[in-house]
């Protein structure tokens, strides 16, 4: 367990590194979202592409807040599971 414990403190444990490159089916959404901003992206002037990036900033911002709170919720239950399961 100190090892564990060692390994996340000196940050050589990362799950979220460790997650890959998403399924088949997460890799066709993306790289749809990719082609449809690009589409867009060339339709539009200068300062509409201003708003764009700052809303995707906006979203990425909250999508790895709300990973993050998962991550720490799932870690925390599988502590739990790990106590009840010893005693």
């Amino acid at each position: 367990m100190e090892n564990l414990i060692n390994e996340l403190y000196y940050g050589n444990l990362c799950p979220v590194e460790q997650m890959g490159g998403g399924t088949p089916k997460e890799k066709k959404i993306l790289k749809r979202i990719y082609e449809n901003e690009e589409k867009l992206r060339a339709t539009l002037d200068e300062q509409e592409r201003a708003i764009l990036d700052a809303m995707k900033d906006d979203c990425l911002t909250v999508s790895s807040s709300i990973g993050e709170r998962r991550f720490c919720e799932a870690f925390s239950l599988g502590a739990r599971l790990m106590v009840e399961i010893l005693t």
